[in-house]
């Protein structure tokens, strides 16, 4: 359901432990929107995040793709006032291969710098 833009907007991208520790510190008075690759990750954080007492959306997100970036600036931006991005997605060797990981940490932090400027310039 939409409701009335909110004032403040704390974009949180990757719904794991370091990003929700960062969420918990920054984002009190503010609406959190907390996106991540896998819906079901971002919706038990955002569960918790809620129980804790705080005002919790959801996205899904692809860090390594421009055009779900950019989707997310939008979401983000319908929001409210976008009032900081927490960029906390990212994978580690065990976890992928080396293109992934050059793929997600190093191009995808690139896009979501990149889009995060433009979005600041509307």
């Amino acid at each position: 359901m939409k409701t009335q833009a909110l004032r403040n907007v704390m974009v949180v991208i990757g719904a794991g432990s370091i990003g929700q520790a960062i969420a918990r510190r920054v984002s009190a008075g503010k609406h959190v929107l907390l996106a991540d690759l896998h819906q079901e990750n971002a919706d038990t954080a955002a569960k918790t995040l809620s129980e804790a007492g705080f005002n919790v959306t959801t996205a899904k997100i692809d860090v390594s793709s421009r055009a779900s970036v950019q989707a997310l600036v939008e979401n983000a931006t319908s929001l409210g006032e976008v009032s900081g991005v927490i960029h906390a997605a990212g994978v580690s060797p065990s976890q992928a291969s080396p293109e992934a990981i050059l793929k997600v940490d190093l191009y995808g932090t690139a896009l979501v710098l990149s889009v995060r400027q433009l979005a600041t310039t509307r």
